[in-house]
C-alpha cells in the first residue's frame, strides 16, 4: 500500500509538467535585433512530490507575474512562457515574461 502511494506521488512530476505546459509567442513584437535589451522576470512555486504547492518554501522570486513584470521595468511584454525543474521529491514550477 505504501509502495502504491510513493508511486502515485512520484508520478505527479510527470502529470503536472505535460498539463500545465503552454507557450505564448508574440513574433511581431519581438526585435531579436535588441536582444541584450530583452528582459526576463519569472515568478515560481516549489512543489513539493511534484504536484503539491507549497506556500512555506520561498522562492526568490515575486508571487505573481505582474509582480516580476514591475520588478523587471518591463513595459513591452514580448512572450510568456512556463518551465518546470524536477527532483525525486520536489519541483519548481516557473512562469516567465520576456519583454523590453
Amino acid at each position: 500500500m505504501i509502495l502504491l502511494l510513493c508511486c502515485a506521488c512520484f508520478t505527479g512530476c510527470g502529470i503536472y509538467g505535460t498539463t500545465k505546459y503552454s507557450v505564448t509567442l508574440n513574433a511581431p513584437l519581438a526585435d531579436f535585433s535588441r536582444i541584450k535589451e530583452l528582459k526576463k522576470g519569472s515568478s515560481c512555486s516549489f512543489l513539493l512530490l511534484g504536484f503539491i504547492p507549497w506556500p512555506w518554501h520561498k522562492t526568490k522570486t515575486p508571487d505573481t507575474l505582474l509582480e516580476a513584470i514591475e520588478q523587471q521595468d518591463i513595459k513591452q511584454v514580448v512572450w510568456i512562457d512556463s518551465t518546470y525543474m524536477y527532483k525525486i521529491t520536489y519541483g519548481y514550477a516557473c512562469n516567465n515574461v520576456y519583454g523590453y
